[in-house]
Formats: structure tokens, sequence, C-alpha cells
């Protein structure tokens, strides 16, 4: 599926602050099945796909990052896959400086949570910070979760995945240790980004909204994965570590979201996967509703 997109950004005037919109790449998984819906049977699986004209097969996804300038901040939000993924990702460093951004420039870098897709940009294949003037931020109970001599996946569909990617965490966590601050959720960062926990696809899994006057937008970050979780958010992921804390603060969320009519962008949806969540008339299943550029 060549059309998703590997480099680009998008710019976006938001009051007194500039939002810009970058690619790293994208994923890909030779099926969506198990680590989406997983236990859900596949005819249900597959007839929902079908619904919303998405591939049965191979699951591809974006890797959408956000970066805030704010005054004479550069503040990036996570940092894409690095060196781990060169294939189809790795490529957030590039789609910077298509916006006209040298990375030498981001002064701080917010991490949502620790998974590998948000965190394997920070440092190069050698061990060396790609951002070598940020200062780092992570919400204290995920950086307590994953530094913890032994961290609790017991509440997975699939505890193997999370532990999968135990040293890189740990290891890149030690190594900017010494510039990273922790933050209890709720906090707010730079006086214009809200912070809020949305535990169970991780402990600390943190959602931001982004505020300028009477302008916001909420990142859901890795609440969703897919537009499939947005009509059947109770099928999850493999990813959440609490499979059914995950499921519950999805609703909760997607719920208030629709209610408020909040403008949100979500990491892995279709690029540039910014947009609102709608609701099937007469159904109790929401749907992306993807906001129009010009």
């Amino acid at each position: 599926m060549e059309n998703l997109k590997k480099t680009g950004h998008i710019q976006i005037p938001f009051g007194t602050l500039e939002l810009v919109l970058l690619t790293d790449g994208y994923f890909t998984l030779e099926a969506l099945q198990p680590i989406l819906a997983p236990n859900i049977p596949a005819q249900l699986v597959e007839r929902e796909l079908d619904r919303l004209s998405l591939a049965r097969k191979i699951y591809q996804a974006p890797i959408i990052i956000m970066l805030v300038k704010h005054q004479d901040r550069y503040i990036l939000i996570d940092t894409g896959e690095g060196h781990y993924d060169t294939e189809n990702a790795g490529n957030l460093k590039i789609s910077l400086l298509l916006a006209g951004i040298n990375p030498n420039q981001i002064t701080d870098i917010i991490i949502t949570h620790a998974h590998r897709d948000h965190i394997g940009g920070i440092l190069n294949s050698e061990g060396s910070p790609n951002y070598p003037n940020a200062t780092y931020y992570i919400a204290k109970p995920e950086f307590e979760f994953w530094m913890s001599e032994n961290p609790d996946f017991s509440q997975s569909k699939n505890p193997e995945i999370g532990r999968t990617s135990l040293d890189l965490i740990k290891n890149t966590l030690q190594a900017i240790e010494p510039k990273l601050q922790l933050f209890d959720p709720g906090d707010q960062l730079f006086s214009c980004i809200d912070t809020e926990l949305a535990p169970g696809h991780t402990p600390g899994h943190i959602i931001y909204t982004v505020k300028s006057g009477d302008k916001t937008i909420t990142n859901l970050v890795d609440l969703i994965h897919s537009p499939l979780l947005l009509s059947q958010p109770h099928w999850g992921t493999q990813w959440d570590i609490n499979f059914e804390q995950a499921v519950d603060i999805r609703i909760k969320i997607l719920e208030r979201c629709h209610k408020e009519g909040t403008l949100v962008i979500a990491s892995h949806m279709p690029w540039p996967g910014i947009g609102f969540i709608g609701k099937l008339r007469g159904r109790q299943q929401w749907e992306w509703v993807p906001k129009s550029f010009i």
C-alpha cells in the first residue's frame, strides 16, 4: 500500500501557537488479528473491516507526531521508530527538515508513553541523542512502571509483547535520565499543553490537549489504533498492558469527545490523523470524521 506517506508535514496556525503534524512513516503487520481484536471471531472482524472499507489482511498504520511551536520553544511530542524500523518508518528527522526545522532546534520532547514507535527516535544507532538540545518529560507512573524491577503484564492479552521491548525502553530512559523531568498526569506543561492520564495501553499513557485562546485540540495518542477501534472499542489490542482498563478508558474518552465535539488527533489514524469522533445514526458506534484541509 504505497500511498501511505513516509515523509511529510502539515503546518496549522493555532492562535498564538503553530502546530506541525509530521509523519515518521508507517508500520505494517501481516495480519490485523490477533494484535487487534484478539479473541474476536474472524468472521465478525472481516465483516466490520468490509463495512469500514479497511483491508482484511495486511494492517498498516501511520506514525504521526505533533510539534508545538510556542514562543521560542520547539516542543516535539514523541519521536517515532528511529533506527529500529528504517524500511517504512524512522523518517521524523527528514519530515522536520522538510518543515524547515533542524533537529538541533528542538528544545523539549514530551514522551506520551514508552512504546518503541514513540521513543525509538530519541537515540541514534550509536546511542547518541538525535535531538541534543532537548529536555525530556514523561509521566511519573510511566517512568516508574518501565523502570521497576518486574513490570506487570499479567492483565495483557499477550504478556510477551510487552516484555519484548523492556531492554530497549530501560536503556533509552536511562540514557536520557540526566535530562529527564517527571510530571504528574494532569499537570500543564509550557502553559499551553494539558496532560491527562489515559491508562490501560500503558500505566502512564497520557493524552494531551493543546490550548491557545479559545482553540483546543486533543491528541488521543494510542487510545485508538484504527477506525476499527472506534466502531468496536471493546475489541481492544494485545498492545494494551491492561486490556480491560484500556477498553473502559477508550469508551469513556471517545464518548466525551463525541459529546463535546472535540477536535482530535490520534497517532495511528489515517494521515494526517486529525478529525472528530462521530456516531452512526441509530447505533451506539463511533466513527472517524476526518477534518477537511484546503
